[in-house]
């Protein structure tokens, strides 16, 4: 599993985003490459709110597999499906 510190925004619903805040555990897709590969959201705080900057963990099940691609200053999108639901830049990686 590889793990990262990153910088996310999570979209308005104005902005073409979710309706609700999310939940630190949530596990959207996170487009690396040109593929949707699984990653897990944790947040110190249980509820991460819509609309802000917020400093996170990433955690990537399969991540060794794009850690060529998967290195800091990277900015992507997280994918709910097809739906673009936020983005992140990966600050640093920690393991």
């Amino acid at each position: 599993m590889l793990k990262v510190i990153a910088e996310i925004y999570i979209l308005t619903k104005e902005e073409g985003g979710v309706d609700n805040d999310i939940h630190s555990g949530v596990m959207p897709s996170f487009k690396v490459n040109g593929d949707l590969i699984a990653c897990r959201i944790i947040s110190k705080d249980r509820i991460i709110p819509k609309g802000k900057h917020h400093i996170v963990e990433l955690e990537f099940p399969y991540g060794e597999i794009y850690s060529q691609y998967i290195i800091p200053g990277l900015e992507s999108h997280f994918h709910s499906g097809a739906k673009i639901e936020g983005s992140a830049k990966i600050i640093k990686i920690i393991e």
